[in-house]
């Protein structure tokens, strides 16, 4: 399925490898380049993005200007990365969903339960690296691709090096503060490319 509905945490992980979803420049955003069709060429999947995803995805750690040793939180902004098509906007929308939503946000955070809502109703699939998410989208038949396989992913579509797939991987895991369970889809493959 080529539409995905992305939960937080997946979101900050994509942004920190800094090669999947960059920031496209103020001259791209403000109509000076063509835009994207709501699809990441690398990925050919259209990444959707609910309100409630953007407002938890606040931060990511990022070198400090003066001491690259450091790391310091850097507030997210997704308004060009939106403006361009790289991801889009989505709301759980309609009595289903809003139904959906509520059976789920009793077991998880608000943003996980909307893009959960929004996958079972539209047939979409759910990107999340969250246990419990995970679980719960099998009881409900929702496919689920997880941080690890959409960078696999990305790394295949894009004929990456093994340097750019380690690159991109370490960025993760540096600026977002995440490694996959050993048990999870794809955790194999990134544990084999970030191995010293």
């Amino acid at each position: 399925m080529r539409d995905v509905a992305v939960d937080a945490c997946c979101l900050i992980n994509l942004l920190a490898a800094g090669t999947i979803l960059p920031d496209p420049p103020a001259s791209v955003a403000k109509g000076k380049a063509p835009r994207p069709k709501g699809r990441i060429s690398a990925l050919a999947r259209t990444l959707h993005v609910p309100g409630v995803v953007a407002s938890e995805s606040l931060y990511l750690l990022q070198p400090d200007d003066n001491d690259d040793s450091k790391l310091i939180k850097t507030p997210i902004d997704l308004t060009r990365r939106f403006d361009v098509g790289l991801l889009v906007q989505c709301e759980v929308d309609g009595e289903a969903e809003t139904n959906l939503f509520v059976r789920f946000a009793t077991a998880l955070d608000d943003g996980e339960a909307a893009c959960m809502a929004i996958a079972r109703n539209r047939g979409w699939t759910l990107a999340t690296d969250d246990r419990p998410a995970t679980n719960l989208a099998g009881q409900f038949d929702i496919p689920v691709i997880t941080t690890a396989e959409l960078v696999k992913e990305w790394a295949r579509k894009n004929k990456s090096t093994r340097s750019e797939i380690t690159r991109t991987l370490l960025n993760i895991q540096r600026f977002a503060r995440f490694v996959p369970r050993p048990s999870s889809p794809g955790a194999k493959w990134w544990y084999a490319h970030t191995a010293k």
